[in-house]
């Protein structure tokens, strides 16, 4: 009789380190699901356009298609476009100024000693070399940049910032230079004083694509079209602490923020701030300048300041939005819709000053 024959063993490897029963199964590895162009259009054309820089970093085609004509083709169609605030600043010693726009912060990450803020200025990568004092204009989604001073002459260059590619590109130039132009978009055109005349408005027609010239005696746009007339120049002028909402003149003035329309005799307060409007004055050990924008209809508030009593030798920037709603002709009321006091939008090393803010629609 034989021997019973000897029985195969099969041979294990045992695992080095043990699975511990409290930590879940290590995920498998899955391919990434293939998803049409139109389906992620449509899905892109849904978010806020403040998420896109975010967006754009996930792959050479999110940014390909977030900066395509058709997503904002979509985005019209779905009813889906808004006010997109951008910003371009003066940062010394740089002698070109600098481009940014706010988005959503990608992620936070709180401490106990701070609120981080939820928005950020972001810099827009795009050469080009912008003259000194030029004056801003939004038609659309497009930024006209005019005049200014280009190697110290008066320049009647143009050119235009489309805010859907971030790209440049040029414009007819105007008819007169003009070393400090002063610009405003109304019905779709482009009104421009400072040229030789004081009584000369050129006029530029984005559809025809050409200049054509106006005169009347006038001293500024503002008074060109009634927005303001008596008390406007003794408290205020075209500056970074002014600006223009449905024909209301809005001013920036020793921690308040005024307005002025035709309907009134005097400046008045803007109401409705309430504590909030305090955080945009600083004390004597601080240094700062406020800027005032049209922002879809709501008004958008930057800020700049640098505490002299610390150690910090640059700058940061916040933002505030406030909504604004008439009760009565002689009372407007504001509120703030959101504002990122608690920390900046931005923080430069050194000095920084504004040399635009303006909203696009995209």
């Amino acid at each position: 009789m034989s021997s019973p024959e000897k029985k195969s063993k099969k041979t294990t490897t045992k695992p080095l380190i043990k699975p511990s029963p409290l930590l879940p199964p290590t995920p498998q590895p899955t391919p990434n699901p293939y998803l049409p162009d139109d389906v992620l259009l449509s899905c892109f054309a849904r978010v806020s356009r403040l998420y896109y820089p975010t967006l754009s970093l996930v792959s050479k085609s999110f940014r390909y298609l977030l900066a395509s004509p058709e997503l904002y083709q979509t985005r019209s169609q779905l009813n889906r476009r808004e006010s997109c605030l951008y910003v371009c600043l003066s940062l010394p010693p740089d002698p070109n100024p600098r481009w940014f726009t706010l988005c959503r912060r990608p992620y936070q990450t709180p401490t106990k000693k701070k609120k981080q803020s939820s928005n950020l200025l972001v810099p827009i990568t795009s050469p080009h070399s912008t003259p000194v004092r030029p004056s801003f204009v939004v038609i659309g989604s497009e930024i006209y940049e005019i005049g200014g001073l280009v190697n110290g002459a008066a320049s009647s260059t143009v050119s235009v910032f489309d805010c859907r590619s971030h790209s440049w590109r040029k414009a007819p130039n105007m008819l007169v230079a003009a070393e400090k132009p002063q610009a405003m978009a109304i019905d779709g055109n482009i009104y421009v004083n400072g040229g030789k005349g004081r009584d000369l408005v050129e006029v530029f027609d984005p559809k025809t694509q050409t200049w054509t010239c106006e005169s009347k005696d006038f001293r500024s746009l503002d008074e060109y079209f009634g927005i303001a007339v008596n008390g406007y120049y003794g408290m205020a002028s075209r500056t970074s602490s002014c600006c223009v909402i449905d024909s209301v003149l809005y001013s920036y003035h020793r921690g308040e923020i005024k307005w002025y329309d035709k309907k009134v005799t005097d400046w008045r307060t803007l109401k409705g701030l309430g504590i909030r409007l305090p955080k945009f004055f600083f004390g004597p050990n601080t240094s700062s300048l406020v800027h005032l924008a049209d922002y879809g209809g709501k008004m958008a508030v930057l800020w700049d300041r640098h505490d002299y009593s610390s150690d910090c030798k640059g700058r940061k920037v916040w933002c505030a939005v406030i909504t604004l709603e008439r009760l009565t002709s002689e009372m407007i009321w504001g509120t703030v819709e959101w504002s990122d006091d608690s920390e900046a939008v931005l923080e430069v090393a050194g000095p920084v000053a504004f040399v635009g803010v303006l909203a696009a629609t995209l």
